[in-house]
């Protein structure tokens, strides 16, 4: 605001200038989110910063203009006190975690559970495919968790999830506090056009696990197409009317033919219990924990597909929209709503597939000589005739006959 004279008329008035600012969270990955961690700046008691804390404070204001490349000559030691001035100052960001993930990959580095990355994009202003292509890597040097509610999405947003192809976990969790918007967006057509997808190649292609809620839709078809993903470890089911504990008489059978074993109600509640007590800590989510569970299962994994990623990577975790997250796991006793299932094509069913097979082999082999054995010419008869015992010619008087004879007459 300025305080301005008009020297021809004499009036004096007030100018005011608005300047519109046009972020509208299109500044989503180099926006800065805040530490609850934010330290006062206090200058030392006695004497001046060191030369290594002034530099430290400049690369963290300007890390914004920043690239991976900007640190291939300095160790992770000096990198990793930029983090950690970055979270004191509450200037850290996605682009500052991914620029550090790209550089710094190793296990020992930004791959450490305490590093992974949590976003929480409460009301998306873009479309849905412009933060798919942000938090996708295409070199793969990082994975990415991702929660969304398909309820609130349009079927074209949800197919589209296939371009992120360096995801490794997908929750797909609606919630009963959702308005009804008809016909549900998760449905078989949606999971075929994945699956086939991912039997090209295209997509999924180290989606390790899989987590629906509250969909009415879901029943025993997904099993059909499980075995398209390469890398899925597990699949876990909560709140889902056609899909639960009670009815296993209807999905066990069909589940077990395809190689995945369904654990039961109080040991699936209790399993992912310490999984997803993660959502109540501040500023964390909890799915990328799954991804924890699922390194030694794939490790083991079979699939003549599977990628070899058996290291760890930087994992980042996104929320998008509200998705309603999974309290019941926490707060509620075990029931029958919850199924945890486990992919067992592993090497040793695989070896158990196999030495079964070699025994029917066996089996059909010793059956199938005995059958030509028995189809062949008999031996010939003995030259010498059958060795039977003689046999007493019979007289025709019985013992009564023969004990009259010596009666005196």
């Amino acid at each position: 605001m300025e305080h301005k004279f008009d020297h021809e008329s004499g009036q004096v008035y007030s100018e005011t200038e608005v300047r519109f600012r046009r972020t509208k969270q299109s500044d989503w990955i180099g926006q800065a989110r805040g530490s609850r961690y934010i330290k006062i700046d206090r200058r030392p008691v006695t004497g001046a910063r060191t030369l290594a804390d002034l530099a430290k404070i400049k690369v963290a204001k300007q890390f914004p203009s920043l690239t991976a490349d900007h640190f291939a000559s300095i160790p992770w030691s000096l990198a990793e006190r930029v983090w950690e001035e970055l979270l004191s100052m509450g200037l850290e960001s996605f682009h500052a975690w991914r620029t550090l993930a790209i550089a710094y990959p190793g296990p020992e580095e930004f791959d450490k559970p305490e590093y992974r990355y949590f976003m929480h994009i409460k009301t998306p202003s873009l479309p849905f495919p412009e933060y798919f292509t942000g938090i996708t890597s295409e070199s793969l040097d990082w994975l990415t968790c991702l929660r969304v509610s398909p309820q609130r999405m349009s079927t074209t947003d949800l197919v589209a999830i296939h371009k992120i192809i360096n995801l490794a976990v997908l929750d797909l969790s609606d919630g009963r506090l959702m308005p009804d918007t008809g016909s549900p967006r998760l449905d078989e057509r949606v999971f075929r056009s994945w699956a086939d997808l991912a039997r090209a190649g295209q997509a999924f292609q180290h989606l390790r696990v899989i987590l629906f809620a509250w969909q009415d839709s879901l029943s025993e078809w997904i099993f059909k197409y499980v075995d398209a993903f390469p890398s899925l470890c597990h699949v876990l089911i909560t709140d889902c009317p056609r899909m639960h504990q009670r009815n296993r008489g209807d999905w066990e059978p069909i589940a077990q033919a395809t190689g995945w074993e369904a654990r039961h109600a109080k040991r699936s509640a209790k399993d992912l219990r310490p999984i997803v007590q993660g959502w109540k800590r501040e500023m964390s989510g909890y799915i990328s924990g799954c991804y924890d569970e699922s390194m030694e299962l794939y490790n083991d994994l079979v699939h003549p597909r599977r990628p070899d990623v058996v290291e760890r990577l930087p994992l980042l975790e996104v929320w998008l929209d509200y998705p309603r997250p999974w309290t019941h796991i926490v707060e509620d006793f075990p029931s029958t709503r919850t199924i945890y299932f486990d992919n067992i094509k592993t090497r040793a069913w695989k070896e158990q597939a196999e030495g079964s097979q070699v025994r029917n082999h066996e089996i059909s082999k010793r059956v199938r000589n005995q059958d030509v054995a028995s189809q062949g010419s008999a031996s010939p008869p003995p030259k010498r005739g059958t060795k039977t015992q003689p046999m007493m010619k019979s007289s025709g008087k019985n013992i009564t006959d023969l004990l009259g004879e010596f009666q005196p007459r």
